[in-house]
């Protein structure tokens, strides 16, 4: 009886094999899961629109650090066929995020100012977008070639006048940009807030993975001297930075070439959300006319 049952059971599971493959053989091939490259989306897609501009977003490989960056491009709706326009590069601060100014954006697109900004790989712990969340916080060499990145995808636009693009940095995007700039004397400007390139902000952990040595200086602060363009610096009077910032616009002054100016803000702290409502509006109206008066 035993056999019997066995023998049975056998047969029916053949057949079930048999018909499994019979079915097989007639349903349309899998669709391989999708690889990690699929999200990093370099074709531009609409973020947002408002009646002086359109914003959009997608991603840059920094074939040095082989990392995506999140970009953002903010573009004025007056834009018509074969205009140039200036264009301010923000650099966010040790954490932050690619639309911290969306707003300012806006407002400088009035005045026909394109704006791109992004986020640093390694420049954001929670809610990162570009890639290497787990590397914050990334060194200031290592957001500068994320910057070179954004500025060689910038200068191909063919909107955009790339003998008047601006970097834009904020605290440690300041750094970057304070930094970074000196390679780029073609830059007629540079706009600094809540910074100044001190033991502070120059601090690093000994074994820091994004620390890039062949990008820092032994002195950054005569190592700025190198940048010939102009610079305008906004600092809060209650800001740790205040001094450094101070510090750091008198060695430009120094230079033989290019202006400097401090602007000490009242009743403000460190970064744009800590200034008096009176500030932020004195920084946008001011760093629009640097721009305008330099294009």
């Amino acid at each position: 009886m035993k056999k019997r049952q066995l023998s049975a059971l056998l047969c029916t599971a053949l057949a079930a094999a048999s018909l499994l493959a019979a079915c097989a053989d007639s349903l349309p091939a899998a669709t391989p899961s999708p690889s990690a490259s699929v999200k990093w989306f370099t074709e531009p897609r609409e973020l947002d629109a408002g009646d002086g501009y359109t914003s959009s977003e997608y991603y840059l490989l920094n074939e040095e650090t082989q990392r995506h960056i999140y970009c953002v491009e903010t573009k004025p709706a007056g834009v018509k066929e074969g205009d140039k326009v200036p264009a301010v590069v923000y650099v966010h601060g040790q954490s932050g995020y690619a639309t911290n100014f969306s707003a300012i954006y806006a407002q400088l697109a009035e005045d026909n100012i394109a704006a791109f900004s992004f986020e640093c790989c390694g420049g954001n712990k929670s809610g990162a977008k570009s890639e290497g969340s787990k590397l914050f916080p990334a060194h200031y060499t290592s957001r500068m070639t994320d910057l070179e990145t954004v500025l060689a995808k910038v200068k191909t636009l063919d909107y955009v006048d790339t003998d008047h693009i601006f970097l834009f940095g904020e605290s440690y995007g300041g750094v970057t940009v304070s930094l970074d700039a000196i390679e780029h004397n073609e830059i007629p400007g540079i706009i600094l807030l809540s910074t100044g390139i001190s033991d502070t902000m120059l601090a690093r952990e000994e074994d820091d993975p994004t620390y890039i040595p062949e990008r820092d200086y032994a002195d950054p602060l005569e190592a700025i001297k190198g940048y010939e363009g102009d610079v305008i610096c906004f600092n809060g009077q209650q800001d740790f930075a205040h001094d450094a910032g101070e510090n750091q616009i008198a060695v430009y002054n120094q230079r033989e070439e290019g202006t400097a100016v401090f602007y000490s803000l009242e009743n403000s702290d460190h970064s744009f959300s800590a200034l008096s409502d009176e500030g932020k509006e004195f920084l946008i109206t001011t760093m629009r006319d640097f721009v305008l008066d330099r294009s």
